[in-house]
């Protein structure tokens, strides 16, 4: 039985795709894993010498097409889906990567499956280190966001000019961020580009359709684990290296602010009604 299922979203990204997995591959468990890939925009090479490329790791790799841009979250949450059709059985964990994520050592994998964490825990969020930034980006948030603060950013992200001055004012504050790794604590949301969640949340969530393109995946998970009285964990034991070259970052301004307001939208009227 694979404990792990571990998913990703290929964007016409294959080298990046691949070395993830490779990096994957390599890890001290990778018997206990398998790679689930999900084609949300095919690039350059066709996908059948691209799956071909991959018989050769020594891991197991499986890979999804659903012929539509299903998103970041709704894209992982079909692989998962999938998979389980596929193998009639479900692992114990499930995680959500970006494919720009490389690993501190190949034990990440088996130090997770070491660490007893509380039935209650249905959100494991690791230390997240940007070298770019030169910082550590989890907890993405300690406590709750407050429905003011919401409805400000969408306001912001409404109108291209505020959106694209707060974006630069984001991209600056950027580098002043924390160059001291927090210690382990319960938290409010985990950072997005790697979280892992217990396989009865992805049951629950696979049933369920965000109704938002991109963005914001962070607190509909949060929103989640919350709703159904569970928590949300920051183990900073273990640890990811986000090199943030993910293929978001080349979206237009305008656009990505259009994303972002949308996906606002749907947390706020989903799960802010009182």
């Amino acid at each position: 039985m694979k404990r792990i299922v571990d998913i990703v979203i290929f964007y016409a990204n294959e080298e990046e795709v691949f070395k993830y997995a490779k990096d994957v591959s390599q890890q001290t468990i990778a018997n206990e894993i398998v790679l689930v890939i999900v084609v949300n925009k095919q690039g350059n090479t066709k996908l059948e010498e691209f799956t071909r490329k991959l018989i050769d790791l020594p891991i197991s790799i499986v890979v999804f097409n659903p012929n539509e841009n299903l998103g970041y979250l709704n894209g992982a949450l079909y692989g998962y889906s999938q998979y389980c059709q596929l193998s009639q059985i479900e692992p114990e964990w499930v995680i959500v990567s970006n494919t720009d994520i490389e690993f501190s050592n190949n034990k990440f994998f088996e130090d997770f499956l070491h660490t007893e964490y509380g039935e209650d825990i249905w959100c494991v969020a690791p230390s997240v280190y940007s070298p770019r930034k030169k910082s550590y980006d989890n907890p993405e948030y300690v406590e709750r966001c407050e429905k003011r603060k919401i409805n400000r950013l969408i306001y912001i992200h409404e109108r291209p000019l505020l959106a694209q001055l707060y974006a630069k004012a984001t991209k600056i504050k950027g580098k002043f961020g924390r160059n001291k790794k927090q210690d382990s604590q319960f938290i409010y949301s985990a950072k997005g580009c790697f979280f892992i969640i217990r396989n009865e949340m992805a049951s629950l969530l696979k049933d369920r359709k965000y109704k938002a393109l991109m963005y914001s995946e962070e607190s509909y998970i949060a929103e989640i684990v919350r709703r159904h009285n569970k928590k949300t964990y920051y183990d900073s034991k273990i640890e990811v290296i986000h090199n943030e070259s993910a293929v978001t970052g080349k979206l237009a301004t305008k656009t990505r602010a259009k994303y972002i307001a949308d996906s606002l939208k749907v947390i706020r009227d989903e799960f802010y009604i009182e």
